[in-house]
């Protein structure tokens, strides 16, 4: 229900993580899944929190800032990448737009298995570069290419990797030219597997404000339980500054049903602080209260998530400006590179062997 993964990767998961735990542990795991918790949208918890050992052994969240800063970059440049998904030809808002298929999460990594289509329009949103004398995307993100999957890492923390799991060759060249046919990439092509250095623009944009927008912590953890948004035609999560993120999606789950796996005391998010507060037009708010605050704004609140469900589209998406043509084009690059025979996987250059070692 969180993360999409079938029975041959979700049980060896869950296995292993039993396996950690004491008798004690598992007594109160067990009394916890027969319980139904509901107490907790409503601020009393009939039962008392599971150590964070207890957590992490079934669901593990990001165990550092550089790889949750990652992983909230992917979360919002996914949101944004659902607005080209729509205009893949035949446009309809009434066909599925999501980006990810299966979610695996890991304590020391996290591996997304894409829908189809949505590598490209990931890659517009999260590669670095300038526009409008402005860094977008997120700074010193760097992909690493292996044979079957790719391998984004921050190029200036070592603690951070997510990869992108069954993208062929082919398929991330397609992505490529979708990306590039949106933006001019210059230096930050990731063709191969050069670590390129953080340039300039991505040093002052460290410097100045955070590697992407939104409370990092809960940006990470939504990520690695998004799939509960699995069963919308799309579903999106944009953020605002370091503390609000908002989650919109149409026209399944219900909200009731989102709010009760979020709230969940062994799969939910992370903390035992949670406030939570009903409002107008069928949305609720979570406030994690004891949350620490963001270290760059110490001024800031509470990290606030925002879960407001909307209703579906009336019919199917109608392209009648040259401006909304213009921007389903990219999907015309993608399709010529998917289309181009036997392309090559690049290689590391080696070193030519000297005649004396002959």
């Amino acid at each position: 229900m969180y993360t999409g993964e079938t029975d041959s990767s979700l049980l060896p998961a869950i296995t292993a993580g039993v396996h950690q735990l004491v008798a004690d542990d598992r007594a109160q795991l067990h009394e916890i899944l027969d319980n139904d918790n509901v107490g907790r949208l409503f601020g009393d918890d009939e039962l008392p929190p599971p150590p964070n050992r207890v957590r992490q052994a079934m669901l593990a969240d990001a165990p550092t800032e550089g790889q949750r800063e990652l992983e909230s970059g992917i979360l919002t440049a996914a949101g944004r990448a659902v607005n080209y998904l729509h205009l893949r030809m035949p446009a309809d808002l009434l066909r599925p737009a999501r980006v990810f298929r299966m979610i695996r999460p890991h304590a020391h990594e996290l591996v997304l298995h894409l829908e189809g289509g949505a590598l490209g329009p990931l890659l517009a949103e999260l590669m670095p570069h300038v526009a409008q004398d402005e860094l977008v995307g997120v700074p010193g993100l760097r992909a690493r290419l292996h044979r079957r999957h790719v391998e984004l890492y921050l190029v200036d923390d070592i603690s951070a990797a997510v990869h992108l799991s069954n993208v062929s060759y082919r398929q991330w060249t397609a992505g490529l030219a979708f990306a590039e046919s949106l933006v001019d990439m210059g230096e930050l092509r990731w063709l191969g597997n050069d670590p390129t250095p953080l340039t300039d623009a991505e040093r002052a944009a460290l410097d100045t404000r955070h590697r992407s927008p939104g409370p990092a912590g809960l940006n990470s953890s939504l990520l690695r339980r998004f799939r509960i948004f699995g069963d919308a035609l799309w579903s999106v999560a944009w953020s605002r500054g370091c503390e609000t993120t908002k989650v919109e999606w149409t026209p399944q789950p219900s909200l009731g049903r989102v709010a009760r796996l979020l709230m969940h005391p062994l799969f939910g998010l992370p903390g035992d602080g949670h406030h939570v507060r009903y409002f107008d037009e069928s949305g609720l708010t979570l406030t994690d209260l004891y949350a620490p605050r963001c270290a760059m704004h110490p001024a800031s609140s509470a990290p606030v998530l925002v879960l407001r469900p909307v209703p579906g589209p009336d019919g199917p998406l109608e392209l009648s400006s040259p401006g909304w043509r213009a921007a389903a084009s990219p999907w015309s690059a993608w399709q010529r590179a998917l289309s181009v025979a036997n392309p090559t996987f690049p290689r590391q250059a080696t070193q030519t062997p000297s005649p004396l070692n002959k």
